[in-house]
């Protein structure tokens, strides 16, 4: 008797196709084989996929319904109920890797390797001046046993004899419209119309091997918080062509920077006497600390622009700028001799106009 697609799921037949994929996702997290080992693993993650497969896309729903699961599965091959159904759009924004081509399952087997996602936080600075990263990423690595090949070595290449070496199967489907002829790839061969005598012992075929790796990443100066990088032909190997990496990029806020586009804005509290008099102050950049003069009188929220001193634009050997917003640091508590300083500077500031200097102050 054939397992209900709705129990497997854990819905009830009148369920939204929210339900059903928010259902779905939980159980594929809780037994995707990056998280377990074991055919009874692997034998759940299949059924659970093949329950969303179908109550997933409503036209199959329907004809689900309408038949009943013992029917349907009669009428309907493996092939058929996959047909379309794609993990990975569901799966990637969740930085998983996902592939049906290692062994599990028998369809998808002419198709590249998967794409991996990995997330990856840099610091402000790194983002700003580019930084060379480790990475170790779990995916489907090229077989060392058979170089790739699925074949194990020393054995020969001979015609599929289900499809007769030309990599499709034709079939006869009875559906709600009839009986419809389709043309699948060939399950034998994955489509190549030919196969090894001998399957590779370590990758059973496949010519890839889930494993750990190391990858060395080089991020660019001039990367944004939400940016993606792709690293070409490194996510899972396949025959049929490798995967990329994407690289989404999360940068962490800086206590002394914030970034606009290409220019970089920071506050440097300035003395008050110094505003008065001016004079030499060293502020923050990205280079170290930077010795600026400012001009006599100078005033609260006044903004100085360092060209050149920002971002690095992506790419290019150009800057943004700096931006410095001059904060006048007036002190919360002075000495006895302090106090009697600035009222002998009131006393003087209350002159004839003829005998002040024009500092335009306060």
């Amino acid at each position: 008797m054939s397992d209900d697609f709705y129990n497997i799921l854990g819905v009830s037949k009148t369920a939204s196709q929210d339900e059903i994929k928010k259902a779905y996702r939980e159980l594929a997290l809780k037994y995707h084989p990056d998280r377990n080992s074991g055919k009874d693993a692997e034998e759940k993650f299949k059924k659970i996929n093949e329950a969303y497969a179908v109550l997933g896309n409503e036209d199959k729903r329907k004809q689900y319904d309408a038949y009943g699961p013992e029917r349907f599965n009669q009428q309907y091959s493996e092939e058929d109920i996959f047909r379309g159904f794609n993990i990975n759009d569901i799966f990637k924004d969740m930085g998983f890797n996902i592939d049906f081509g290692n062994g599990r399952f028998s369809y998808g087997e002419n198709a590249r390797g998967n794409d991996i996602i990995y997330r990856m936080r840099l610091s402000f600075m790194e983002s700003a001046k580019g930084v060379d990263k480790a990475i170790e990423v779990k995916h489907i690595g090229k077989c060392t046993n058979c170089s790739g090949s699925g074949g194990e070595p020393g054995s020969k290449v001979v015609k599929c004899n289900i499809c007769r070496g030309s990599g499709s199967v034709r079939r006869v489907v009875n559906t709600f419209f009839g009986a419809m002829q389709t043309v699948t790839t060939c399950n034998e061969c994955g489509g190549a119309g030919s196969f090894f005598e001998k399957k590779c012992k370590e990758c059973r075929g496949k010519g890839g091997v889930y494993k750990t790796e190391k990858v060395d990443v080089k991020i660019p100066p001039g990367v944004k918080d939400g940016m993606r990088l792709r690293l070409e032909e490194m996510g899972d190997y396949s025959k049929h062509g490798s995967g990329s990496i994407y690289i989404d990029i999360a940068v962490t806020k800086d206590e002394t920077f914030e970034r606009e586009g290409d220019n970089i804005y920071t506050t440097f509290k300035v003395p008050f006497y110094t505003a008065i008099i001016g004079g030499d102050i060293e502020v923050p950049t990205l280079d170290g600390v930077k010795k600026i003069s400012i001009s006599p009188g100078t005033q609260n929220n006044s903004e100085i622009k360092l060209k050149n001193q920002g971002i690095r634009r992506l790419g290019t050997q150009s800057y943004g700028d700096e931006i410095v917003t001059l904060e006048i640091d007036i002190p919360k508590t002075i000495t006895k001799q302090e106090e009697d300083l600035i009222k002998q500077f009131k006393d003087i500031h209350g002159a004839s106009p003829k005998d002040k200097k024009k500092f335009n102050i306060f």
